[in-house]
């Protein structure tokens, strides 16, 4: 198991927070996330055999978010 932090942009609120969880948490592979509104960042515990960081990158893309690794 891997945790990886990313810098979130494009959140306005903490409904787009727990957007951005969901839509991780259908990644094959991810154990948990946890995204703060005010840090502005995702930690994802996953496996990263299963669920590579480009993986969660594209996963938040879809919900018309960026994501950076730090």
């Amino acid at each position: 198991m891997k945790t990886t932090t990313l810098t979130i942009e494009g959140m306005h609120c903490d409904g787009c927070a727990r957007t951005i969880e969901v839509l991780v948490a259908r990644v094959p592979g991810v154990r948990q996330a946890e995204v703060s509104f005010d840090e502005r960042r995702a930690r994802i515990l996953h496996d990263q055999n299963a669920a590579s960081t480009t993986d969660l990158v594209e996963a938040i893309a879809k919900g018309g978010f960026t994501a950076n690794s730090n």
